[in-house]
């Protein structure tokens, strides 16, 4: 079960809000017109929503497996610790 934040809830929500007001003013056909014309900006909101969705999606991966998540949310029940080996 994935358990959702706050800050988690209210960053997509901006970002869903953003995009559905940019959906509805552009004409149709903009997204594709603007990967043509200009692809480097087109690259960078890529990785903008890449960026976003990567704690979003990898915490609960690694939750879901059992690796650690401690330097993300530390005081989540269950947080699983890296466990470290003495090496001699």
């Amino acid at each position: 079960m994935v358990r959702w934040e706050g800050h988690e809830i209210g960053v997509l929500s901006t970002l869903v809000g953003c995009v559905g007001i940019l959906q509805g003013s552009m004409p149709k056909g903009w997204a594709k017109g603007f990967i043509h014309r200009q692809p480097i900006p087109a690259m960078s909101c890529f990785l903008f929503a890449v960026g976003i969705a990567l704690p979003v999606t990898v915490v609960p991966i690694r939750r879901a497996l059992g690796l650690p998540t401690n330097q993300y949310d530390a005081d989540y029940p269950g947080t699983v610790y890296p466990k470290y080996e003495s090496v001699q």
